[in-house]
Parts: structure tokens; sequence; C-alpha cells
């Protein structure tokens, strides 16, 4: 096992623990630059490596055994079906410790800014990859989704989410999060997929020169509601620009059902809910500003 004592850090933030380390370099030989590319939050731990011959790979330390073992089955199973450079690929996993080695898709970072042309490409791509990921053929079976279960499940999980949010929702949000729990029923209706499960623009890759759009991030993919993949979206990118919404839809290859659009303004109800409590607790400002800016267009009555 090759053991490295001295590389340099391109932006110091976290270290990597040398046991992950050793493993790592020995799965792809010496590494000569590690990079945190973490977000910024103490549960995020990613790291870019690149080796000799300027070949990059990402190391990933997941934050739960759950979600270790969600995202090596979307690896191993859905994104295969996405095609070449459309996603990562897993190098190498250590259950162990958690990690997963994966190989660096082409493109840079959708937040990085684009112009709208690109832009309207990416959402219409971003729309075929997700069907493509809903029907993977090998990665679950919508014949064991139990819709009765689902709906039980989640109308106990609105509740626990709205009490523990407590005084961080006003008034009003709260009763707007109950009045839309009402459309709950309508989920048994709703088509079952393999989701990414976080599906919004930070957690895509643009690549200009073949105009060629990228997933990134499926520790959240799961077999659960094709409607549920629409969420971010709907509360974020489609609100200032409608337009993309409709070129995501056309590479989607259909329009929502009626049950996913009395579902969804509850789905995004409850993600926001869910993202106040949590961000509060863990000091995450960016989610608790999504939170209140989803719950904001919600109290108005805005279409999603």
């Amino acid at each position: 096992m090759v053991v490295l004592t001295s590389i340099p850090m391109a932006r110091p933030r976290m270290s990597i623990p040398g046991s992950v380390l050793d493993w790592a370099s020995y799965v792809i030989g010496p590494i000569t630059l590690v990079r945190d590319t973490s977000w910024d939050r103490e549960s995020s731990k990613v790291w870019e490596l690149t080796c000799p011959d300027s070949t990059r790979y990402f190391l990933k330390i997941s934050p739960s055994k759950a979600l270790y073992a969600r995202e090596t089955h979307a690896y191993r199973f859905a994104v295969p079906s996405l095609g070449p450079d459309r996603a990562p690929r897993l190098q190498a996993a250590d259950p162990d410790q958690l990690a997963l080695l994966l190989t660096a898709a082409p493109g840079q970072p959708v937040a990085a800014g684009l112009t709208m042309r690109d832009l309207l490409k990416v959402h219409r791509q971003v729309g075929w990859l997700l069907r493509v990921l809903h029907d993977a053929p090998h990665a679950s079976s919508s014949a064991s989704w139990d819709s009765r279960a689902e709906v039980r499940a989640r109308t106990e999980s609105v509740g626990k989410h709205v009490a523990a949010a407590g005084d961080l929702l006003t008034r009003t949000e709260e009763e707007t999060v109950l009045r839309l729990a009402r459309n709950l029923p309508h989920l048994e209706a709703c088509p079952a997929a393999f989701i990414h499960g976080d599906a919004q623009e930070r957690n895509v890759l643009w690549d200009g020169r073949s105009d060629c759009a990228a997933l990134l991030d499926f520790e959240r993919a799961r077999p659960a509601l094709a409607v549920d993949d629409f969420v971010h979206l709907a509360v974020g990118p489609w609100q200032q620009q409608p337009w993309l919404r409709r070129v995501f839809f056309t590479g989607y290859g259909r329009e929502l059902t009626e049950p996913e659009r009395q579902v969804l303004p509850m789905l995004a109800a409850a993600d926001a809910v869910s993202g106040l409590a949590w961000g509060t607790r863990a000091g995450d400002n960016e989610v608790v500003h999504r939170a209140r800016v989803t719950l904001k267009l919600l109290c108005k009555g805005a279409a999603l």
C-alpha cells in the first residue's frame, strides 16, 4: 500500500483521514494534489484528487451508512443507464469507511453561470436524464411500491416536521402547510420511479464543448415518486424562468399528471418545513434560506 505523507492541499479546510487516503492511493496510484470540494456544512466530506497524468477523481465519505448504501446502489444499478459522461462512475467503495471513489464527469457546475441558450439545453437534458433514471430497469421495482403505506408515512412525517419546526413557522406558514397536506391522498395515484432525490442545478454539470449535462450526488437516490424529483426545480429556477420548466418536461417526455399537480405544492411544503428545522439546528444557512423562500411562495399561492 502506498502511504502519502506530503500532498499539497489547494484549499486547506478539511483533511482526509489517513486510512481513507491510503485506500484511495492503493486504488488509483500516486496522488499529486488534493482539493477540498465539500459543501459548507459539517456532514459534507468530498475531495478532488489529481494524479500525475492530470486524471481527476472525487473521494467522498458518506454522512451515514444509509446514504452510503443508497449512493453505491445507485452508481451500480441505475447510473450506468444514463450513458457515458452523463454522471461520475463508481471506481471503488469501502463500506467500512463509508468511502466512495468516483471518476470526474466532464463539465463545470451550472451555478457558475451560463448563457440562457445553454441553460435551456441544460434543463431539457436534465429532464431527459431524470426520465432515464426514473425508468432504470435494474434499480428498483414499482411492483414493490406500497402507495397506501407511503401516504400514511408522509402524513405522519408532515406532522412531525411541523412540530419540530415549532416557532420557526409563522401561523400563516403552518396553516398553509396543513392545508396543503389535505392533498396527500393523491400520492396513491402518482407514478413510482427510481429518483435522484436532490435534483437541482447545483448537482448538474454542463460541458459546453460537447453540449452535454451530467448529474452529480446520488446519496438520496431511492425508489419513491417521480414527482419528488421536481420539487427543488419547481420552487427554484422555474419560478423566475418558467420557460426552463417547459423545456425540462419536453426532455422528460411528458407533463405532470393531475395527481402530481395536486401533490407537488405539498411535497415542496414538507421539504421546506423539514429543511427549516434541520438547517436551523445544523447552522446551514443555505438550506434555511431555501426553505424560507419556498414557504413564502406557497403562502402567496404561487403556481408550481
